[in-house]
């Protein structure tokens, strides 16, 4: 397991140096990060490089037995560079400059870009290339971060007829299926073709987007795609040099820009940034950071690494929450729980200047070792102690959610109702299902579903009858299905499809949509098997026709009508939820699912505020139990186990004090 911080060597005097890897060292750190900033000190003027600093940088490294992950600093353009080209810089939907004064400030269809990147990155290949302590490369720094995808320059609205010109080979296939007969839209050519920009129907206070929604899609893809390209760029750039470690980059669980699925097939491994205390509440950490785990790990279906974790309260302008004392640990087993086998803080010590002076790290700003460095040295000890379990154990799941990033961009776009938000969406069915105490995957439609009891599609609107044929085979074969209200109804081009909701998926729910309602933020209320409940949001009006009716409306012109339903087949089921619930709602409807579809759980009962993941050796079971509240937590268990961290059986009820964590096997 990789133990370690992100350093900034170049923020400190020289002879700090020395004394900052001594106290990483003492502390069990045992990896740095470094140099994704560093473009203007490794190349201070074109075609002069220095890496004089950095070399002693990595002698220390090597002096003291840490490992290092090297990064391509290009997320940082110099001054010099950008002086010379402006046209690099990005352009808004305004048409306004994205100038310097900060980070990002590139497009990735800049040609001239490009080709400085590969000339920095060679250099840097060539002169670490089989440095025995570097064991990763690390791409960039958090591809599309500020809203960085999307750009509306002229290289970019080049490159976008060129991409549209591959998919539709002729400009009256592009009009005809992306419907350019609304309004007049027709393009002559693919050249003429604008990039879906600030126009005379925006009004944003409103939320009113005016373009074609299929050309809106496609450039949303057309931008992903531009990153994909110029990330493939760095990797084969590295390659050619000779770099054999393996290369990541530092995903987000908050960037809907990308499409990940797409992206994390160019490394070894997924990284990704974890700050649980940037907010509390809806975004907090026993409910987006859980689901953003296991997002990750179903990336590549793998083990991942927090590339920047965090260990101090953050901020920029403002500072978000002090941890309390003992959440640092809680959130670095919440990360290992789900799934990561490298952890590396954010950061070693919080900058005297510059935008993150706000952002703290494990020493504070004075350079003194305190709580948190104390408590972060504790934790890797005890890690330490979990190695074997950590690198040997998996993340077995019965349930996978399906998430998709053409709906994420197409329901954003046209949202169908006030506060309709699919990844909110997303999230709230992953906790309600999580807080059972079963594991959870979050996958696209391109995994092997043979492996799993059941399968969930939240608004999965654009979709496919190869979709519905996948799905089909999976039910035929035993297993289960559960769809939502907005699936089924678009196709690839953003077009609705024509069919009865819920479209392609029509057949195997066994029920038609006849009418809908975006209620938005009023209430509806339902009752169903898991008695009753308050919807909001969307309610779909269901003809349930020879499908189980599990639960219906009770006020409303559709009082009386299904909300729910069951369609059963020889092999397995498919249920039909028609209107959005909130956390609680999804939870006890999912309990009586996961009872029906026989849906492995922790075999204990579950607290709220406390959350359970059960990893596996397949041949002993361990449960890695934690307290998110402040204050003490009882859980009852179903016969005793193993405590691995206090070394000791526990049998009947285990405490665990605020922010505690216990890890449990059925080794006793």
């Amino acid at each position: 397991m990789v133990f370690g911080t992100d350093y900034y060597p170049e923020h400190w005097p020289e002879d700090r140096w020395p004394t900052d890897f001594r106290l990483m060292r003492e502390a069990g750190l045992d990896t740095i990060r470094i140099a994704e900033f560093a473009w203007s000190l490794i190349e201070p003027r074109e075609g002069i490089f220095d890496f004089d600093w950095l070399d002693r940088v990595m002698s220390l490294a090597v002096s003291h037995s840490m490992k290092v992950v090297l990064c391509t600093p290009t997320a940082a353009p110099p001054k010099w560079l950008m002086d010379k080209h402006p046209e690099i810089y990005q352009k808004d939907e305004f048409g306004h400059v994205r100038g310097f004064g900060s980070r990002r400030h590139y497009c990735f269809n800049s040609e001239i870009f490009r080709e400085y990147s590969r000339k920095i990155i060679s250099e840097m290949a060539k002169h670490y290339s089989g440095h025995p302590n570097i064991i990763a490369w690390q791409l960039d720094n958090e591809f599309g971060c500020h809203n960085t995808v999307r750009c509306y320059c002229e290289d970019c609205s080049s490159a976008f007829s060129k991409w549209l010109k591959k998919k539709y080979i002729n400009i009256d296939n592009l009009n005809e299926k992306l419907g350019m007969a609304f309004w007049g839209q027709h393009y002559p050519s693919f050249e003429s073709v604008i990039l879906p920009a600030h126009t005379t129907c925006d009004n944003k206070a409103f939320g009113m987007n005016a373009h074609n929604p299929g050309l809106y899609l496609d450039f949303c893809r057309f931008s992903s795609d531009s990153v994909y390209d110029y990330s493939a760029m760095q990797v084969d750039v590295l390659r050619a040099h000779g770099i054999d470690v393996p290369i990541t980059h530092n995903f987000m669980g908050s960037f809907f820009d990308l499409d990940y699925y797409k992206l994390q097939d160019q490394f070894e491994f997924i990284s990704w940034d974890c700050y649980p205390n940037i907010a509390h509440g809806p975004f907090s950490t026993l409910s987006e950071v859980s689901y953003n785990h296991d997002k990750m790990r179903g990336y590549k279906n793998k083990k991942f690494w927090v590339m920047e974790h965090c260990s101090g309260q953050n901020g920029w302008n403002y500072m978000h929450e002090t941890p309390n004392p003992g959440e640092i640990r809680l959130w670095t087993y919440q990360s290992v729980a789900h799934g990561a086998d490298g952890i590396i803080y954010f950061r070693w010590r919080p900058c005297l200047f510059g935008t993150e002076q706000y952002w703290h790290g494990i020493l504070d700003h004075d350079g003194i070792p305190r709580k948190r460095y104390k408590e972060i040295k504790a934790t890797g000890a005890e890690l330490r102690k979990l190695e074997e379990i950590i690198e040997g154990s998996e993340i077995v799941s019965d349930v996978c959610i399906i998430n998709s990033f053409d709906n994420e961009w197409s329901h954003t776009y046209q949202k169908h109702s006030e506060n309709f938000n699919y990844n909110r969406i997303l999230y709230t069915v992953h906790n309600a299902i999580t807080d059972l105490g079963i594991n959870c995957d979050v996958v696209d439609m391109n995994v092997d579903l043979t492996n799993y009891k059941l399968a969930v599609l939240p608004a999965y609107n654009i979709s496919s009858e190869a979709d519905a044929v996948k799905l089909s085979k999976f039910i035929n074969e035993g297993g289960n299905v559960v769809i939502t209200f907005r699936s089924g109804n678009r196709d690839e081009y953003n077009r609705i499809n024509g069919l009865t909701i819920p479209g392609y998926f029509r057949d195997i729910c066994g029920i038609d949509v006849i009418n809908y309602d975006a209620v938005g933020d009023h209430k509806r209320k339902v009752t169903s098997v898991a008695g009753p409940l308050e919807a909001d949001t969307w309610c779909d009006i269901i003809d349930g026709k020879d499908s189980t009716v599990m639960g219906e409306y009770l006020d409303a012109f559709y009082r009386g009508t299904p909300f729910m339903t069951r369609n059963s087949a020889p092999g397995g089921s498919v249920y039909y939820i028609g209107a959005h619930l909130d956390r609680d709602g999804y939870n006890r409807i999912f309990r009586q699912i996961t009872l029906e579809t026989d849906v492995t759980r922790c075999p204990f009962g579950t607290v709220k505020g406390v959350e359970t993941v059960t990893r596996t050796d397949f041949s002993s079971t361990y449960i890695f139990v934690m307290n998110h509240l402040d204050t003490p937590a009882y859980i009852s268990l179903d016969k005793e186990y193993m405590e691995i961290l206090g070394e000791k059986n526990i049998s009947e009820v285990l405490r665990l004090g605020p922010y505690g964590v216990a890890v449990l096997t059925d080794k006793v």
